[in-house]
């Protein structure tokens, strides 16, 4: 026999030995053999074997594994992808493991590593949050809920279910550029989030103030669009059915303006809602406490700009005697709102 095939065939000998030695036969630990040597390519293929395996497959060993080379798979190949199906099969594989008798073993590890998919899946939904891509990110978004519940049952989520809801809604009602704004359909399903967050909590105010604002627009642009050749019948109709939308919004304004949110634009959706409802008085007390605030502002600005000029000795300049007549008639104004 040729020197050469007689050596291969003593060290393939002496390899399939020490392979036999010290690695199971069985597909489990082969794709452990492969897992420690970082191959995590032959790993996946023989850990998928090992889950079909009836020897294997009622194992909880063998699905945190497979959990776990999957992770591993997830960070070094498919990180980027953020509707990545490796990330998927991981978790998929941990929650069969959880389900296995000597879960208590991997429960630990098992935790840990559902912690970081969850946050990959919550940051790959945040990120998804455009007009192409946000269906994908409801989809990432149940998949991380349902894992945090996976690791906690009683985990509370309503602050992080709040926050994507707002996030959601504020990117639904932003305008689109060379769009005619948002149709009925659209307008529907941002009042359902919204209404969707004001269930979770009561008083939030963004959703309080921008569900008003949605109801107060929705009744503004249909006496905006109506025709000057509408019959009164026709008129008394709308005119009533924007009634009705003004009444509805009114309450989240009344909320928003309770919660001091928006100060200045909760004022002013206020006025503009009673005027809506022809509640002149209302409209007008509302217009006032608006006023009032714009001339505070201005005052305050306008003493820290004098200040500002006197310590650089210009109080002789004629931009200091422009905003000392400035301050003159706002303090004059300040006490006519006082009298109203």
């Amino acid at each position: 026999m040729d020197k050469r095939i007689y050596i291969l065939l003593i060290v393939s000998m002496l390899v399939n030995s020490a392979f036999g030695q010290f690695v199971g036969r069985d597909h489990l630990s082969v794709s452990l053999f492969y897992m420690q040597k970082t191959e995590l390519d032959s790993a996946k293929k023989y850990i998928d074997l090992a889950v079909i395996d009836e020897t294997l497959k009622t194992a909880a060993k063998t699905w945190y594994y497979r959990g776990y080379i999957y992770k591993d798979l997830y960070k070094k190949q498919d990180k980027n992808n953020k509707v990545s199906p490796v990330r998927l099969t991981s978790i998929e594989s941990f929650r069969q493991m959880l389900t296995l008798e000597g879960k208590d073993e991997f429960k630990e590890s098992t935790f840990k590593i559902l912690k970081y998919e969850a946050s990959t899946l919550y940051n790959d939904a945040a990120r998804m949050l455009n007009p192409e891509q946000y269906k994908l990110a409801l989809g990432n978004y149940e998949v991380f809920r349902s894992t945090m519940l996976l690791i906690n049952p009683n985990a509370d989520l309503t602050t992080r279910d709040v926050k994507f809801k707002l996030a959601l809604a504020s990117m639904l009602n932003r305008p689109v550029k060379n769009s005619a704004g948002l149709d009925s359909a659209q307008t529907d399903q941002i009042k359902g989030l919204y209404m969707e967050i004001l269930t979770l909590d009561t008083n939030n105010p963004a959703a309080n103030y921008n569900l008003a604002i949605l109801y107060y627009n929705e009744a503004a642009d249909i006496i905006n669009n109506m025709g000057y050749d509408v019959d009164i019948m026709r008129l008394n109709e709308i005119q009533d059915y924007c009634l009705e939308i003004f009444l509805i919004g009114l309450p989240y304004m009344k909320k928003s303006y309770e919660l001091k949110y928006k100060r200045k634009e909760t004022l002013t959706g206020l006025s503009n809602i009673y005027y809506g409802l022809n509640d002149m008085e209302k409209s007008k007390l509302y217009k006032k406490e608006l006023e009032s605030i714009e001339v505070e502002e201005r005052y305050t600005l306008l003493k820290n700009k004098l200040k500002e000029i006197e310590e650089k000795g210009l109080k002789d300049s004629d931009q200091y005697r422009k905003y000392e007549a400035e301050i003159q008639k706002l303090e004059d104004k300040f006490k006519d709102l006082k009298k109203e």
